[in-house]
């Protein structure tokens, strides 16, 4: 891979996490000088990132006003939510029982899940808990629908940018203690407890009512 290519794959990279974790805000615009110094990098790179990502349906462009970062929706958000659940539920019912060693693993992520008092914190918070989750899903038998959930997860990371991390991890201890003591039914309760709370959160940073949500 050439330096040049190489410089534009990284700028987008970068682009890319600004916006799933909600540092550039939906409906932002975005000037390629100011990337360019945001990025420490040429106009070249940052113009070849902004055409990759909004192929990749993260960036509006209009050809007068140059690109934007793509606007959030309640309906969008809701639905792709919904569709995780489905998904996950369906990953869940096809896990294997992890080992003594995963069950570490999984304890010593949660006991990183600590309240981020600022964006640094916050961007290892959000990294922790995809390692966990990952770590989760991928013990399951049903590797087509993984692949689809990581499709999803990539959706709705957006999304989880609006929702509060000032919680604590109650709802990934309740999972890892179902998975410890391999009671499935415990694990899929635990999960659907751990979904209607994010699906709430989701509705109430959207200002949308009971009602509204009940309808999805």
């Amino acid at each position: 891979m050439s330096d040049g290519r190489s410089r534009s794959t990284s700028t987008a990279d970068e682009l890319r996490r600004h916006i799933l974790r909600g540092i550039l805000l939906p409906g932002e615009h975005l000037g390629q000088a100011e990337l360019a110094l945001r990025f420490k990098t040429s106009k070249v790179p940052v113009r070849e990132a902004l055409k990759q990502l909004h192929a990749e349906g993260l960036l509006d462009h209009d050809h007068n006003r140059g690109y934007f970062v793509t606007r959030l929706s309640f309906e969008e958000g809701i639905q792709l939510y919904r569709m995780r659940r489905w998904v996950e539920y369906e990953l869940l019912r096809g896990i294997r029982w992890p080992d003594e060693a995963e069950i570490a693993r999984m304890r010593c992520l949660l006991a990183r899940l600590t309240k981020p008092r600022n964006p640094q914190e916050r961007e290892t918070w959000f990294l922790t808990l995809e390692e966990l989750r990952h770590l989760t899903f991928s013990l399951t038998k049903y590797k087509v629908l993984l692949s689809e959930a990581f499709r999803l997860w990539a959706l709705t990371d957006r999304y989880r940018a609006l929702l509060p991390t000032e919680r604590s991890p109650d709802q990934e201890q309740n999972l890892i203690d179902a998975l410890e003591a391999r009671n499935r039914k415990a694990l899929l309760d635990a999960y659907m407890s751990e979904r209607k709370r994010v699906e709430t959160s989701l509705a109430e940073a959207f200002g949308a009512e009971h009602e509204e949500l009940e309808n999805y």
